[in-house]
C-alpha cells in the first residue's frame, strides 16, 4: 500500500478536537504578505517514520509514472505496482512500458527535474559540496525520494553551543534557479545590490563539535553515506526573523536541527523540528519561514549526498505496515546482505591495502583503486600511477609521497625504489631513475639542467622567487574564478565575486547593437555580418520590472525564441531600470558590475554583443556600458544598421543621461505620495470619432496566461509575469469591450490577484478623494475667515499620501528628440 502523506501524518492544520491536545501554536510566514497560523498537537511531536510528500499534483503524477517504470524493471507485476502506488492498473499499463525520457512533463514540473541528477554541463549541482562517483545513481527517477523523520537522532544539548562558538559565520546571498537548466541566478534588490538571506552560513569541519562528529558518523553508518563524497554546511538563525527561502537541491539531504524549535516547510507542509531531530528528503521544496514569536537561535547542519544504487533501491521499497512504519523484509535482507558482503570484501583486502600503503599511497586512494581493480594489487598500482600521484621518493614510516616522479613497470620495482631512496645519495638516485625508467630527450635535458643546478651555486633572490610564485598563484586563482559553464550567473559563486573584477580580466572585444525600428530580417543580418554568437539584452525596465518594446518582434520572448532557432545564446540582464534610478546609478551597483564582468567573460570565448533599444548609440543608455568597458581596457565596436562599425572612444555623457537619476528619484517620491501624473494627453486628432472607431475596430490582443507563465525562465521572471497578468485581467474587467488586451486560460490565482489589485486601487482612490475633500474644505474655511484684501492660505501638500497604482500602462518616450523635449520642457 502507498505511504502516508506527511501533512496527514503530522496533523498539520487540524484544530484540536476531542482528546487531541494542542501543545504549540505558531505564526509563520514563508512568502511575503502571507501569514499563516498552525497548531501542533501531541501527535505531531510523537510521529516519525517515512512519508510521501509532493509539491503539487503534477509532481505526484510525474513521480508515479517514473515509479511504474522502475518497479516493472524490478520484476513487480502490474497489479502489485498499482497497489503499491495507489493507482489503477490502467494507469500502470499506460506508463510502465515506456522509458523515463518518454514521460511527458506535467504543468508545474520544471524542466531540470526531468534531467539526470548531479553535476553536469548545464549548471546543476554546482554549489552543494557533494561529489558524484561511479557508484552514484543519477537517472531522473533518483530525484524523487520520500521524506523520513527521526526524532532526537542527535540528542546532545552541547552541540548547539559548540557549533555556534566554533564556526566562522558569514552572510548568505539569495539565489533562484533556472527552470530549464537548474543553474543558479543571483537575486538583487530594487537598487541592484545583492539580496542577502535572513541567516548566517558556515562550513562544518571535523573537530568543531565532538558530539556532532559522533552523530554524523552514526548517520553515515546507518544510511551508508560515504564520508568523502558528502558536503556539509551549517546555517544559523539568530532569532525568528532569520529565514531561508523555499528552494530545492539537486541531491539528497539529511538535515539536523539544534537549538530552539523552528518550522521546516517541506512542499509547503510545516514540520516543527526540535533540538536533535533529523529529516532526510530528496528534492522536495523546503525552507525556514519567518516566525516573529521566536527570540532564541537555531542551527541546522545539512549533509548533502548523492545516493548509490543500493540506496536508490531502498528508496523504492514500499512500506507494508503503516502502523509500525517498518521497512519491508525484502529491503532488510538486501541491506543485511550488502553489509555482510562489504565487510567480507574489506577484510579480504587487508594485505593488498597494506602493500599499497607501503608504496606510499594514501589509504583512501588505495582502497578506491582496489575496488576499481577488484583486489588486484598490480592493477591498483597502475591505476594510482596513471592518476598522476607518482612518487619520486617515499617514506615507509609516513606512507606519503614527497614529490612527483615517473611511473614504474610493476609494484615490486616501485617497492625497491622506495626502500633504497632514503639511503642512496641524490646523484645515485637520479642515476637509478635513468636506468630503470625510459625517458624522452626532453626529460633527459630537463634532468641534466637539474643536475647542473644541484652542482652550481644557488644565487636566487628570495624576493623575486616570492613575486614569481605570487604571480602564478594569482593566475591560477583567476582561472578558478572564471570556471563557469555559461548557464545561470557567473557571479553567483562567492569565490568568483571575491576574485573576479573587470580590470583583472584579459582585454576582449565586444559589439554594441541597437534595434530601433529595424526589420527583423535586417537586424539578424546585421548580427550575422559579425558572427555574433552571444547576445545580452541590457534594455532598462520600468518600475514594475517590465520591459516595453516598441515592436513585438523585439520583446524578450520573441528574441529568446529567435536566438534559440539561430543557435545564439540570449540572456536578458537589464541595466538602468527605474527602480535603480537609471543607468549611471545602476552600473555602480552589484548587478551592474556583475553584468560587465559576465560580458567580458563571454567575449573571451565567443563573439558577444550587448543590445539597446536605439539604433544610434549616442541616443541609447548602452553607451554607459561601452564607456565602462573601455575604461577597464577592453574594446567596444558600435555596429551601425548597415553592418559597419565605429570604435568607442571616451565621451561625455549627454544631459538627459546625467539628469536621469534625479528625475527618477523625484518620480519615485511622487508615486509614493500619490502625485505621479499617469494621464496620457492625447491630441485632438487622437480623440476624434474616426480615431476612436479605428481603435474599436482593431482586433483585441488575446494573450494565453499559461503560455506567459511557462515562458518565465526563473522565479524572478515568474513573479513579474504573474503581476503583469493580474494587471491585464483587472484592466480587462474594468474596461470590458474597450480593453486592449484580454487573457485566456487564466488560472484561479491570477484572478484572485486581479481582485486584490482592484480592491487595493479602489481603497486608494477613496482615501485620496477623502484627503482631497478634507483639504478643499479646510481651504474654504480659511477663505471665509480671512479679512478683506488678504489672500486665502494654500493647503499644505500631503506628502504622506500612499502610493496609487497606475491604471494605464505607461509608454515611456524614446528617441533623441523626445528626450530633448522632456529635459527642456
Amino acid at each position: 500500500m502507498p505511504l502516508q502523506r506527511l501533512d496527514e501524518a503530522f496533523g498539520v492544520g487540524r484544530r484540536a478536537e476531542g482528546e487531541r491536545r494542542v501543545l504549540r501554536t505558531y505564526k509563520w510566514m514563508q512568502f511575503r504578505g502571507k501569514e499563516e497560523v498552525t497548531d501542533f498537537d501531541e501527535a505531531h511531536f510523537a510521529t516519525e517514520g517515512i512519508f510521501s510528500q509532493n509539491s503539487s499534483e503534477g509532481h505526484k503524477e510525474y513521480q508515479d509514472r517514473l515509479r511504474s517504470i522502475h518497479l516493472r524493471k524490478e520484476g513487480m507485476e502490474k497489479a502489485a505496482i498499482a497497489k503499491a502506488l495507489g493507482r489503477s492498473e490502467r494507469f500502470v499499463a499506460k506508463w510502465w512500458q515506456k522509458e523515463p525520457k518518454e514521460i511527458p512533463r506535467p504543468w508545474g514540473v520544471h524542466e531540470y527535474l526531468t534531467k539526470d541528477m548531479g553535476r553536469n554541463a548545464r549548471g546543476v549541482g554546482s554549489t552543494n559540496g557533494a561529489t558524484m562517483t561511479d557508484e552514484s545513481a543519477a537517472d531522473v527517477a533518483t530525484w524523487w525520494r520520500d521524506v523520513e523523520v527521526k526524532r532526537k537522532f542527535a540528542d546532545d544539548p552541547v552541540i548547539y553551543e559548540e557549533i555556534l562558538n566554533n564556526t566562522d559565520w558569514k552572510p548568505n546571498n539569495a539565489r533562484t534557479r533556472d527552470f530549464a537548466t537548474g543553474a543558479y541566478h543571483l537575486k538583487y534588490d530594487q537598487r541592484g545590490n545583492i539580496r542577502w538571506e535572513g541567516h548566517q552560513a558556515g562550513k562544518y569541519k571535523p573537530g568543531l563539535s565532538p558530539a556532532m562528529d559522533k552523530a554524523i558518523q552514526k548517520l553515515f553508518v546507518e544510511y551508508g553515506i560515504a564520508d568523502r563524497t558528502s558536503g556539509i554546511i551549517t546555517n544559523w538563525y539568530p532569532d525568528g526573523q532569520g529565514y531561508l527561502g523555499s528552494h530545492r537541491h539537486d541531491c539528497w539531504t539529511a538535515l539536523f536541527s539544534f537549538g530552539h524549535e523552528r518550522i521546516l516547510t517541506i512542499d509547503n507542509t510545516p514540520l516543527l523540528m526540535q533540538d536533535g531531530d533529523l529529516c532526510i528528503f530528496g528534492t522536495q521544496r523546503h525552507g525556514v519561514p519567518v516566525m516573529p514569536e521566536i527570540s532564541d537561535g537555531r542551527i541546522t547542519l545539512v549533509v548533502f549526498f548523492y545516493p548509490n544504487e543500493m540506496q536508490k533501491k531502498g528508496m523504492w521499497q514500499t512500506i507494508t505496515d503503516p502502523e509500525t512504519m517498518e521497512a519491508s523484509p525484502a529491503l532488510g535482507r538486501m541491506l543485511h546482505d550488502r553489509h555482510l558482503g562489504a565487510q567480507a570484501e574489506k577484510g579480504s583486502w587487508d594485505k593488498e591495502l597494506l602493500a599499497l600503503q607501503q608504496l606510499g599511497f594514501a589509504r583512501a586512494d588505495a582502497l578506491v583503486a582496489l575496488q576499481g581493480s577488484h583486489g588486484d594489487v598490480d592493477k591498483a598500482a597502475e591505476l594510482l600511477l596513471m592518476s598522476g600521484a607518482v612518487p619520486e621518493e617515499a617514506s615507509p614510516e609516513t606512507g606519503r609521497w614527497k614529490s612527483e616522479g615517473h611511473s614504474t613497470s610493476s609494484a615490486s620495482t616501485a617497492i625497491g625504489t622506495a626502500s633504497s631512496s632514503s639511503e642512496a645519495p641524490e646523484d645515485e638516485q637520479l642515476a637509478r631513475q635513468l636506468l630503470e625508467v625510459p625517458m624522452s630527450d626532453a626529460e633527459v635535458a630537463a634532468l641534466a639542467m637539474q643536475l647542473e643546478e644541484l652542482e652550481g651555486p644557488r644565487e636566487w633572490d628570495p624576493s623575486l622567487l616570492a613575486a614569481q610564485f605570487q604571480e602564478y598563484e594569482e593566475k591560477f586563482t583567476l582561472e578558478d574564478a572564471e570556471r563557469w559553464n555559461g548557464h545561470g550567473d557567473l557571479m553567483h559563486s562567492p569565490f568568483s565575486r571575491e576574485h573576479l573584477s573587470l580590470e583583472k580580466m584579459d582585454p576582449v572585444t565586444l559589439y554594441s547593437v541597437g534595434h530601433g525600428d529595424m526589420l527583423e530580417k535586417d537586424f539578424w543580418e546585421m548580427l550575422q555580418c559579425h558572427s555574433i554568437r552571444v547576445l545580452y539584452d541590457i534594455r532598462p525596465t520600468d518600475h514594475r520590472g517590465e520591459l516595453f518594446a516598441r515592436h513585438q518582434r523585439f520583446n524578450v520572448q520573441a528574441l529568446r525564441s529567435q536566438c534559440r532557432a539561430r543557435g545564439i545564446f540570449f540572456k536578458p540582464m537589464p541595466v538602468g531600470r527605474e527602480s535603480a534610478y537609471g543607468t549611471l546609478a545602476h552600473i555602480r551597483s552589484d548587478e551592474g558590475r556583475h553584468t560587465l564582468v559576465e560580458l567580458a567573460w563571454q567575449a573571451k570565448r565567443k563573439r558577444t554583443a550587448f543590445m539597446g533599444s536605439e539604433e544610434l548609440w549616442q541616443d541609447d543608455n548602452r553607451q554607459v556600458v561601452a564607456e565602462e568597458l573601455v575604461k577597464a581596457g577592453h574594446l567596444v565596436e558600435h555596429v551601425r544598421t548597415d553592418g559597419s562599425t565605429e570604435k568607442h572612444l571616451t565621451v561625455q555623457y549627454p544631459d538627459w543621461l546625467l539628469r536621469e537619476e534625479d528625475r527618477l528619484r523625484l518620480l519615485e517620491k511622487k508615486r509614493q505620495a500619490g502625485e505621479a501624473n499617469t494621464t496620457v494627453h492625447k491630441s485632438r486628432l487622437e480623440r476624434s470619432s474616426e480615431a476612436v472607431a479605428a481603435r474599436l475596430a482593431r482586433p483585441v490582443e488575446e494573450l494565453d496566461a499559461m503560455t506567459e507563465l511557462r515562458n518565465a525562465a526563473n522565479q524572478t521572471e515568474l513573479v513579474v509575469a504573474q503581476r503583469k497578468l493580474a494587471r491585464y485581467q483587472r484592466l480587462a474587467e474594468e474596461k470590458g469591450l474597450l480593453a486592449n488586451k484580454v487573457l485566456k486560460n487564466v488560472p484561479e490565482w491570477v484572478r484572485e490577484d486581479a481582485m486584490k489589485q482592484a480592491e487595493w486601487v479602489a481603497a486608494k482612490k477613496k482615501e485620496k478623494a477623502e484627503q482631497a475633500a478634507g483639504a478643499n474644505g479646510k481651504g474654504e474655511d480659511k477663505t471665509s475667515e480671512s479679512p478683506a484684501g488678504s489672500s486665502p492660505a494654500e493647503p499644505e501638500p500631503d506628502t504622506q499620501a500612499p502610493a496609487r497604482e497606475p491604471e494605464a500602462e505607461e509608454r515611456p518616450r524614446r528617441g533623441r528628440w523626445a528626450r530633448h523635449r522632456e529635459v527642456c520642457g
